[in-house]
């Protein structure tokens, strides 16, 4: 065989030559193919992966931090129906001691009125009785005069007007 035939190549034959051309060939298109474009493809690659584990990590996060959100909302939420409840209960609390203080002091207040009206009714009856006293003192003195027929002085006339009231009082 000669060199020629070795890389010629017939019809229905594939001499060595062209095979070992070929596999210089593949062999170089691989070292340029890795060179040029395996190394980005495959840093593309690894770029997309790590975002696409970054996106389902921070998912993750916000699902969390969703769920949590939603369990602090829903107790506070629970808490706050439980401060309105007890707002309503201090409120009605209140209430009942400011209407028992306001009945309180109405019944305070009418009983000093009550107090008050029965010291003006005795000052009264006492007005009233030294008024009367006075009167029947006159009277007496007007009738003993008459029946006497001579004037008594005023600490006679007082003295007998005493023993008069006196005697009513028994």
């Amino acid at each position: 065989m000669t060199f020629q035939t070795l890389f010629a190549a017939s019809a229905n034959h594939i001499y060595i030559g062209n095979t070992l051309w070929y596999l210089i060939v593949f062999v170089i298109l691989l070292l340029l193919v890795k060179h040029y474009a395996w190394g980005p493809v495959s840093d593309m690659m690894e770029k997309r992966r790590q975002k696409v584990i970054n996106d389902l990590d921070v998912a993750a996060d916000n699902r969390k931090k969703a769920e949590v959100l939603a369990n602090e909302r829903e107790a506070a939420l629970k808490n706050s129906r439980q401060e309105a409840t007890q707002i309503i209960s201090e409120a009605k609390v209140s209430a009942q001691k400011t209407s028992s203080q306001i009945v309180a002091d109405a019944n305070k207040n009418a009983t000093s009125i009550h107090e008050k009206a029965k010291a003006d009714a005795a000052q009264a009856k006492a007005d009233a009785l030294d008024e009367a006293r006075s009167q029947v003192a006159d009277l007496s003195v007007a009738i003993a005069e008459k029946v006497i027929a001579k004037n008594l002085s005023a600490t006679d006339q007082k003295d007998l007007v005493d023993q008069f009231i006196k005697g009513l009082n028994k």
